[in-house]
């Protein structure tokens, strides 16, 4: 004798099985938690600052004539 299949739950259950292979692709693709995003963009904050602070000025203009007299030693004018 053959077993007696309730349809409504059987489309409830197929739907929620659908649901759960959604959800385990949308955890892959954007599946870090709160704390990995905030530890990530304060490590990326932090490298941002102290790339800017270890910057170098810069000596000053290019047309400075002290620049120019150690270029040309020879140039009198």
């Amino acid at each position: 004798m053959t077993e007696i299949v309730n349809l409504r739950r059987v489309r409830k259950r197929l739907a929620r099985e659908k649901d759960a292979r959604k959800a385990e692709e949308n955890r892959a693709l954007f599946g870090r938690s709160k704390g990995e995003r905030l530890r990530s963009e304060g490590e990326s904050a932090r490298l941002t600052r102290d790339l800017d602070g270890a910057r170098l000025d810069a000596a000053g203009p290019a047309g400075d004539a002290s620049m120019k007299s150690d270029i040309c030693p020879d140039d009198d004018t």
